[in-house]
């Protein structure tokens, strides 16, 4: 069976708006146009209509374009722990229906996979893998749809999670497995809660130690990466980088296709990050894991949370300036959990966030300037940079959406300054913008700040 290597999302990191209704033709132009093989339909935290995959089954029937043998649908569900469990079900029944038409009219099954996002516990996997086996099962008996089982792609998006890929696998195959997984690997949430540079090092340690996991649990893994245009969600879609992400995340077998790559980026730069994806997929990782590397992600994460921290408050009052640019629910009512001292806090999700430290003058990547220093003043900076040989080519990317005016507004005077340090030991010159500086210093609003990402060439 064919196993997709492009997968093209609905995620909101684009400036173009894009509404539920016009998502299904968008899904036919991905397949012809934009030359995916997989849609991943979204159902978290999305208003997505729960006759979706069915619309693009039947749009797709009169395009000509045969879907289950080259093209697929995959489901993004709602995770069941964290959104309404019915809203998780009825996702799994819009995937089953979906096949029940592909089936009737092209004799194929148009959705194999459905992907379980925010993947940290093993009882809600084996739950949602138990009511789509249910489900498919009901419809063979019923309506006589003779279809395989469907599997459910664990989306991993923390960093420790991603850690403890190993575990998860092997519980799953005491229930029964296919011979293969899909392992999706989500850069852009753990850098939320982790920092670039942790979430960056699990994923690299993870990748490096799928070979061996495939040999001791008897079994074919086909990683995902789950990363969109800035260097802080894995710039895997970005032109300038890309040709450096696919050496850094060697091992991967699919890719997301974000939406800004689509509609913010030219089709040059389109078909420059597309060509780069498909040539270096299925590579083996090459064996770059840093030893006691949990201990790295540790300090890493530590060092980012304390400094978010002490900013929160000035970056949630930008947040709520930031567009969604998808019918998703908003941040304020489905978010994410940072932790704090005193707590957790509700903040945006990881498009928004993003956004947001850019409309700051900071970009996220940034946010890791401490735990630079401290590497480089033990002599470890180097280390890292052997496992993460993209790093400083990110850092000076993202100089030219650095100002030192706007984001001391925001953050003061030594934060800036311990930029300038790291980047001094990254061997960094700056490469200031004289336009988007002057974007960067108007009043913060939200034309404004689609400005911004118009110029970047994604929202965040």
């Amino acid at each position: 069976m064919m196993i997709p290597h492009l997968m093209c999302t609905q995620h909101p990191d684009a400036t173009v708006k894009i509404t539920a209704e016009e998502e299904v033709d968008e899904a036919l132009v991905d397949f012809t146009g934009f030359g995916c093989d997989e849609i991943m339909v979204d159902y978290e935290g999305k208003m997505t209509p729960f006759t979706q995959p069915k619309d693009i089954v039947m749009g797709a029937l009169r395009a000509g374009v045969k879907l289950g043998e080259r093209f697929f649908i995959t489901p993004r569900l709602p995770n069941p722990k964290l959104e309404d469990f019915d809203r998780a079900m009825l996702s799994l029944e819009a995937g089953v229906a979906a096949n029940y038409f592909s089936m009737k009219y092209m004799g194929t099954q148009a959705a194999r996979w459905v992907v379980l996002p925010m993947v940290e516990d093993l009882d809600t996997v084996l739950l949602v893998r138990r009511m789509l086996r249910k489900k498919v099962q009901t419809y063979r008996e019923e309506v006589s749809l003779d279809i395989s089982d469907m599997e459910v792609i664990l989306l991993i998006e923390d960093a420790f999670a991603q850690l403890n890929f190993e575990t998860y696998l092997s519980e799953i195959m005491k229930e029964g497995h296919s011979g293969y997984f899909r392992l999706f690997l989500g850069k852009s949430d753990s850098a939320v809660k982790y920092g670039h540079l942790a979430s960056a090092l699990a994923i690299v340690t993870v990748l490096s130690r799928i070979r061996g996991t495939e040999e001791k649990l008897g079994i074919k893994i086909y990683p995902i990466l789950g990363m969109g245009s800035p260097p802080f969600r894995g710039a895997l879609n970005n032109p300038s980088l890309v040709h450096l992400e696919v050496i850094q995340y060697a091992g991967y077998y699919t890719a997301t296709i974000q939406s800004a790559i689509r509609y913010d980026a030219s089709i040059d730069e389109y078909t420059k990050v597309r060509n780069a994806i498909l040539n270096a997929c299925c590579v083996q990782a090459q064996a770059r894991e840093v030893e006691d590397v949990e201990n790295y992600i540790t300090q890493a994460a530590e060092s980012y949370g304390s400094t978010v921290v002490k900013y929160l408050d000035r970056m949630l009052e930008v947040a709520r300036l930031v567009p969604s640019t998808r019918d998703r629910v908003s941040w304020k009512s489905y978010g994410r959990k940072l932790n704090t001292s005193d707590g957790s806090v509700q903040i945006p999700r990881a498009i928004v966030y993003t956004s947001t430290w850019y409309a700051m003058g900071l970009p996220p990547t940034f946010l890791d300037a401490p735990y630079i220093i401290k590497l480089a003043r033990e002599d470890k900076l180097d280390t890292i940079l052997k496992v993460l040989p993209a790093l400083r080519a990110e850092w000076e990317y993202d100089s030219e959406y650095f100002d030192e005016k706007t984001a001391s507004k925001y953050l003061g005077e030594d934060f800036i300054s311990t930029v300038r340090e790291a980047m001094d030991y990254l061997g960094i010159n700056p490469r200031t913008n004289a336009t988007y500086t002057a974007l960067l210093r108007m009043p913060r609003n939200e034309p404004n700040i689609l400005a911004l990402g118009k110029y970047r060439k994604f929202l965040g």
